[in-house]
């Protein structure tokens, strides 16, 4: 670490290299990993372990995120009585388009899944629950972004990321990508073109809460040749009538 840790900072720091692949460490490899000692890091696990945090495996003995952490998550989503019902929608989304639809919010600044329909999967392009997406590149990202404010803040934060480029068009370029976020407001959604993964496209549109401020984004994903771009046209009015009704249910 860059930084002198406390203990609760270490233990912050090993939980969430649980999150990351390959989602199961052992002691040692966590002591590499995050530059903690490995006693440290056994006693830490040690701790978690009683609480349930973190489980070991009883064949290759490697960590991995227990069920106290999928009690404490569980209760982040079902904390809005409203989550059964904007499951259902997405659900319902999934359905009318037979693509993968899938819903995120922005919280602290950071672009987070909430959910993704698995009813209606001819591909799959999915990802994990919890999985935080980068503001550059990708449906979720770029149509979050593009309606944060303030715009003088946005700026701020597009200049000062450091964004990675996965494909050809993926957009790693500040002024680029401001421009980009200009378009997707002027006309209501965003578009991903193979910026992620090569031969995926998706298709977003924001949610905005009571207020009018951006709460989240529901996007489609879908395989670029399976979409026919007469489907475009569909994909995105039952997209913004699915935001509208998520709306209704965000405070």
């Amino acid at each position: 670490m860059k930084y002198k840790l406390t203990a609760i900072g270490k233990t912050i720091e090993i939980l969430k290299a649980f999150s990351q692949k390959p989602f199961s460490y052992s002691a040692q490899e966590l002591s590499i990993k995050l530059s903690i000692n490995r006693t440290t890091v056994h006693r830490i696990l040690n701790e978690l372990e009683r609480e349930m945090f973190v489980v070991q495996n009883n064949m290759d003995k490697k960590y991995t995120l227990g069920p106290s952490m999928y009690h404490i998550g569980s209760k982040y989503l079902y904390r809005n009585s409203n989550f059964l019902e904007i499951r259902a929608i997405i659900d319902q989304l999934a359905v009318e388009t037979k693509q993968n639809v899938g819903y995120t919010v922005i919280e602290n600044n950071k672009i987070m899944n909430l959910y993704e329909s698995e009813i209606a999967m001819p591909i799959r392009i999915t990802y994990q629950y919890g999985t935080y997406f980068p503001i550059n590149r990708g449906a979720y990202g770029k149509t979050i972004m593009a309606f944060y404010k303030p715009t003088n803040k946005l700026e701020e934060i597009v200049r000062s990321t450091k964004m990675e480029k996965t494909t050809p068009n993926t957009i790693i370029d500040p002024d680029q990508l401001l421009e980009e976020y200009k378009k997707i407001r002027k006309q209501g959604y965003a578009i991903s073109d193979e910026e992620n993964l090569v031969g995926a496209l998706g298709i977003g549109v924001p949610i905005f809460n009571s207020f009018g401020e951006i709460h989240g984004c529901v996007a489609l994903a879908g395989s670029k040749n399976a979409i026919q771009q007469q489907e475009f046209t569909h994909f995105i009015t039952i997209l913004k009538k699915g935001a509208e009704e998520i709306s209704k249910y965000i405070i």
